[in-house]
This record gives structure tokens, C-alpha cells and sequence, in this order.
């Protein structure tokens, strides 16, 4: 009887690479059917494991309606390991033309990205506008908290990022400094 469920275990783990590979295989596909069946199949029983691989083929896809189902999925998902994959691809320059749509399902999403306030506040400092409102938002909207020594490093370098800012990204550097504090743990 164990071996049977063992055999079961097996089975089960094949076949499960065998799916993980059929849905790959779609996702890189040219057939926008086929694309979308992986899609359907990612939406509904995906797991972090495929973060990346959306965020390449929403960065390579011309298609609308591929772009919007990709988005739809990262900024619905809940694992907690998505974040460091989000974030990843936020820092890379090869995803920079889809930075902003990235930066925006990491607030929709409502995870916790409070280990990552350095890269946010440098987009806050250093971004394009449309960029540095979406970090901003991820800050603003986050439940994390952060330490004290941490958030003073950040009000350091965002005071004298000021000096130097545009008057937008002023706005939203001192939006960030007035709300620091009220996410720093005591």
C-alpha cells in the first residue's frame, strides 16, 4: 500500500512537469492561442515559479489583450515569494519600457515590499515621473513597517536628493519624507 502511494507521488510529480513544460512551451509560443490557453492555466492554478517568464513575454508580446491578461495576473497574485521576482525585474534594464506597468502591479497586488525601499526610493529619486509616482505608491499603500536606522538612511538620501530634483519629483520625494516616519517600527 505505501508503495502504491509512492508510485501515486511519482506519478503525480511527472505529470505535473509535464504540464509546468506544455504551459512553458504555450507561453513562448507565436500562436496567441495558444499563448492564451497558457495563460488560462497560469491565472488559474500558476505559482511564482512562473513570474518571470510572464514578465519576459509581457516585455517581448506586441499583443494588447496578452499584455492586459499578464498584468492582470501579477497584479492579482499573492505569494509572498513573488516579490523578490518583482522586484528583480523592476531593477533590470532590459524591462525598463515596462517599468512602470511592474511598479504599478506591485501596489495592486498589495504585498509587502517594505525590504525593498532602497530600489523604490531611488525610482522615487532618479525615475521618469510617471515611474517614481508608481514606487511612490507602493510605499504609500504598503503595510509593512520599517527600522528606524533604515528609514533615517532613507530620509538622508532623500533630503539631499531634493536639492537636486525637479519640482515634480520634489513633490513626491517630500511626500515620501513625511511618510517615512509613520512606518518606521519604534
Amino acid at each position: 500500500m505505501f508503495e502504491t502511494g509512492m508510485d501515486y507521488d511519482i506519478k503525480t510529480i511527472e505529470m505535473n512537469k509535464k504540464t509546468d513544460d506544455t504551459i512553458i512551451k504555450r507561453l513562448y509560443s507565436d500562436n496567441l492561442t495558444q499563448i492564451n490557453l497558457a495563460l488560462d492555466a497560469i491565472s488559474e492554478h500558476g505559482n511564482s515559479a512562473y513570474i518571470s517568464m510572464l514578465i519576459d513575454v509581457l516585455n517581448q508580446s506586441a499583443d494588447e489583450m496578452v499584455q492586459e491578461r499578464i498584468l492582470k495576473i501579477l497584479s492579482e497574485i499573492k505569494h509572498r515569494d513573488a516579490v523578490p521576482e518583482l522586484i528583480k525585474a523592476i531593477e533590470n534594464e532590459k524591462y525598463l519600457s515596462i517599468q512602470e506597468s511592474l511598479l504599478r502591479v506591485c501596489w495592486e497586488n498589495g504585498l509587502d515590499f517594505s525590504n525593498y525601499f532602497e530600489t523604490l526610493i531611488n525610482i522615487v529619486i532618479n525615475g521618469a515621473y510617471m515611474n517614481a509616482f508608481e514606487a511612490f505608491t507602493i510605499i504609500e499603500n504598503n503595510d509593512g513597517t520599517i527600522s528606524s536606522t533604515s528609514a533615517q538612511e532613507h530620509l538622508d538620501k532623500l533630503n539631499e536628493a531634493l536639492e537636486n530634483a525637479s519640482t515634480d519629483l520634489a513633490v513626491l520625494i517630500n511626500y515620501v519624507i513625511d511618510y517615512l516616519p509613520q512606518i518606521t517600527s519604534k
